[in-house]
């Protein structure tokens, strides 16, 4: 199983600027037809800059023109549900089956686990939470894997984990009894997240944590393939002077965002890839 994934690209319909959406168009093209065809295609929120009905729908329409909304997965992120939350915000772009910012694919190759940690509504608070229900999801899921992989995805890092993630609001925040439900894992664990647009790779017990940083502060996405025995996962970063130019222009169209130069936003030579064997004892490499 193929995975690529993507995160806070911040689609934003409020920048008037000559470039309009030029940047989410070539970034979107590149992400979705470059290398090989993935089996899903996933961004770990904000798809969007403010949330906007008039947002969704345009993204969505470019994944549309894309040939891949089949396949493409999303969970919300803060800028997400700014104006609603995924009960509205999911009649305006879909990616069954997340329902309500949260949900499950069981597969002979991982479990994979998604994860609503966003606020709704929640302008001036942008740190992460969970809910009991999807505690219960995740430790039913951790419970029934039996030794296979699980991968969760979600907006937020989990405290102390990755960079910046030890600061308030950056991170899942009162995370005790998520800590706790994650301590029942018997086999390979993986979280990914977004949010904190920095490259990190971190592991801790049988816990790898992987944090990507933003498409727009450094155009770039992650691959994921799951074999038998192993999981490998890739760093991928657009080498295009053309696409940073557009990128930057779009960026200066809106305020309120957490603006990464490309070059920190990269992390060090640690935080790009990463394979996990029984053997390494999930450790990465």
């Amino acid at each position: 199983m193929r995975i690529r994934l993507m995160t806070d690209l911040h689609y934003s319909a409020l920048a008037e600027l000559p470039v309009k959406d030029d940047f989410y168009r070539a970034y979107l093209a590149r992400f979705f037809e470059e290398g090989s065809e993935a089996d899903w295609y996933l961004c770990l929120g904000d798809l969007t800059q403010y949330g906007l009905e008039e947002e969704y729908r345009s993204v969505y329409a470019i994944i549309d023109s894309l040939g891949k909304r089949s396949s493409f997965l999303h969970v919300p992120g803060n800028h997400d549900l700014l104006t609603a939350g995924p009960e509205t915000t999911e009649t305006w772009g879909a990616t069954p089956p997340i329902a309500n910012g949260f949900g499950v694919i069981d597969s002979e190759a991982a479990v994979m686990v998604f994860l609503n940690t966003c606020k709704t509504k929640s302008a001036l608070d942008w740190g992460g939470q969970l809910g009991d229900l999807q505690l219960e999801l995740l430790r039913n899921q951790l419970a029934q894997a039996g030794g296979r992989p699980v991968l969760v995805f979600a907006h937020h890092p989990l405290p102390d984990t990755t960079a910046l993630s030890e600061q308030d609001m950056m991170r899942v925040e009162n995370a005790e009894p998520l800590l706790s439900v994650m301590q029942g894992a018997a086999g390979p664990c993986f979280w990914f997240n977004g949010h904190n647009h920095i490259q990190t790779i971190t592991s801790a017990g049988n816990w790898t944590y992987v944090q990507t940083a933003s498409a727009i502060c450094l155009p770039c996405w992650r691959e994921l393939e799951i074999l038998p025995g192993s999981i490998r996962i890739t760093s991928h970063v657009v080498n295009d002077p053309k696409l940073y130019d557009l990128a930057r222009q779009s960026l200066d169209g809106f305020a309120g965002f957490h603006d990464v130069p490309p070059a920190v936003a990269l992390g060090g030579e640690l935080d790009q890839d990463a394979l996990w064997e029984p053997e390494s004892d999930g450790q990465t490499a």
